[in-house]
């Protein structure tokens, strides 16, 4: 290889590295291999900054703003509600429609943003039906991750192979290129899990969810809140009279959470920091029991019994509970609440978290967050309804104020997309931005909600990839690779297909889909070339390869967005996805091998 091949293969190795060792955002290090290419005079500072301009990116950031007037006209919830009425309490019938659903919507909107309209749903059913959450939630990530290579835009992964193909010389992928693919993947995976996969499932309730048909209403019992609240009361001449909640800090010295006070006929729920404590003030606490001795010289405390945990403690007109669950990429994965100063930023309390299958209830500020944890919150109903907006929380209780009004525009928006991108009328970039816009004009968002929604450091990390991954093919690297996959294959094109293809799914089950897909479709595109084959089943087969890799919660965000809520370990996935990865990946390689002859 030349020097400067060598240089950008450094280069991708150190960010694969660092995707995988997940410390660092992945923006942050797409942004670094920008900075490097130029640095090392791989590519011009206008080449290091031309995927930001690139169709693809301008695309992605459209769709996000699609994707969520569908999910705030109601569409998509309403589509989802009417069809699981019809089907009762059957369970594999639910598994199967929700799994259908998932899938179909995934294939028009974003992956992660079909599975959250999705999970409340599926949740409610489990709440109604006594369903352990464990045997619908795994179905529904995996249907969405399958359901995602119907159409060009069902993810990112998909519009990039096309980018690429056309940097190379050759004509972009049309709106249902992948549907052939995509319909064989969500077919087989529905199969699987009707005929017998369904058996894969834990019946496993997770801790504290076992009464599934309790409602909202049941987060004491679900959280066992109860066994953890006491009454403290502020005496005359106790530490805490004349402090100030902040003053007291019984969260950092203690690690309990005030959750209300009772002075005299008054009762202030969720107390704000600068609330004073007064002498008579009794204190509903939340504690662990060994460190209530510690609590003694405060004041007098008494066990609060099961049955004294009312609703009423903890809520009120103005004081709701509500649970969240971390979202997929969320900012604040890996980081405590203490350091996202929480209690600051949102002026809600943490009541509960559920982590690792278990609730957790007390010291909550030093427990680092992990996508796919549940928190209990307690505060002003407001504020929790501004949690809607939040791209780092998924709200699993009250849907927000909908505008159903509007839900018109967002499907005139969906079938602009996909009569103009089917016909090739306008490029799918144009067609895009056209449904963006009637999303706004229609008032299905306003132009700030417009922005908010686009998840910006997606936009950011395939920006800072794609001249990467140019890069990788244009100095020669993945050509050398590409020699070294190419003696495996023999001289039969499929087997060169399938190294590939394995080569694609053991990167992507460890790298996120769009660096994986950036760093192998290069390889794919110098493998076909060398060969003498098209390089469009090639690039198809890297791009749908990311919905494949089943056997981790780390390899796509939606599978660790159900872990927490499902209760699932990661042998769960392992056992389910690993016969249906050896499924889907035969079944691609024959569609693959049917529509596109090599």
């Amino acid at each position: 290889m030349s020097p400067q091949a060598w240089t950008v293969t450094a280069i991708v190795l150190a960010a694969m590295a660092a995707f995988a060792w997940g410390r660092v955002r992945p923006d942050v290090v797409a942004l670094a291999a920008v900075l490097a290419l130029g640095l090392t005079q791989i590519v011009s500072p206008a080449q290091a900054f031309d995927g930001f301009s690139d169709p693809t990116v301008v695309t992605i950031a459209a769709l996000f703003v699609v994707s969520a007037g569908l999910e705030r006209t109601g569409v998509a919830a309403r589509v989802a509600r009417s069809l699981l009425r019809l089907l009762g309490t059957n369970e594999l019938a639910l598994i199967v429609a929700l799994m259908v659903m998932g899938g179909v919507l995934a294939g028009f909107i974003n992956i992660i943003a079909s599975t959250a309209v999705l999970l409340p749903v599926a949740l409610a059913v489990c709440r109604e039906t006594a369903i352990s959450p464990s045997r619908l939630l795994m179905p529904l990530a995996i249907s969405s991750r399958l359901g995602g290579a119907l159409t060009l835009v069902g993810k990112p992964s998909n519009l990039i192979v096309s980018s690429l193909l056309v940097q190379a010389g050759y004509p972009a992928l049309s709106f249902f290129s992948f549907f052939p693919v995509g319909l064989a993947l969500l077919a087989v995976g529905v199969a699987f899990m009707a005929f017998g996969g369904w058996r894969l499932l834990p019946a496993r309730i997770p801790e504290g969810f076992s009464h599934l048909a309790a409602h909202h209403e049941d987060y004491e019992a679900t959280y066992k809140l109860p066994e953890r609240l006491f009454r403290l009361r502020v005496e005359a001449g106790s530490p805490l009279a004349g402090k100030t909640v902040a003053e007291a800090a019984l969260g950092e010295a203690y690690g309990i959470v005030i959750l209300s006070i009772a002075r005299g006929r008054r009762r202030v729920f969720a107390p704000d920091p600068d609330e004073p404590l007064l002498p008579g003030d009794d204190l509903l606490v939340e504690a662990r029991p060994d460190e209530i001795d510690r609590l003694r010289h405060l004041g007098r405390i008494e066990t609060v019994a099961e049955n004294g945990a009312r609703r009423e403690r903890l809520e009120s007109s103005e004081i709701g509970l509500a649970e969240v669950v971390v979202a997929p990429r969320s900012d604040f994965a890996g980081r405590t609440l203490k350091q996202i100063e929480f209690r600051q930023r949102y002026g809600l309390n943490v009541v509960a978290i559920w982590h690792e299958g278990r609730p957790r209830r007390t010291w909550l500020a030093g427990l680092p967050l992990q996508i796919g944890d549940a928190l209990l919150l307690q505060g002003p109903r407001e504020r929790i309804r501004h949690l809607w907006q939040d791209p780092n929380f998924v709200l699993l209780d009250k849907p927000r104020p909908l505008r159903l009004s509007r839900a018109p525009f967002a499907v005139l928006a969906v079938l602009a997309i996909v009569i103009l991108g089917t016909t090739g009328i306008v490029p799918i970039s144009l067609a895009a931005m056209l449904g963006a816009g009637v999303i706004v004009v229609g008032g299905c968002l306003s132009a700030r909600e417009a922005f908010e929604v686009i998840e910006w450091p997606t936009v950011v990390l395939i920006g800072g990839l794609l001249p990467l991954g140019a890069a990788f093919h244009s100095t020669g690297a993945a050509t050398v690779l590409a020699d070294l996959l190419t003696p495996l294959g023999g001289d039969a094109p499929v087997l060169h297909l399938g190294a590939v293809l394995l080569a694609a799914v053991a990167v992507g089950h460890f790298v996120s889909s769009v660096p994986a897909t950036i760093l192998m479709a290069p390889i794919a595109l110098s493998a076909a070339t060398a060969i003498g084959a098209s390089p469009v089943p090639f690039m198809i087969a890297v791009a749908t390869a990311t919905s494949v890799t089943l056997l981790t919660p780390i390899s796509h965000p939606v599978s660790l967005m159900v872990m927490g809520p499902g209760g699932y370990h990661f042998g769960d996935y392992v056992r389910v996805g690993g016969p249906l990865a050896a499924l889907l990946l035969v079944t691609l390689v024959i569609v693959v091998r049917i529509i596109w002859p090599l």
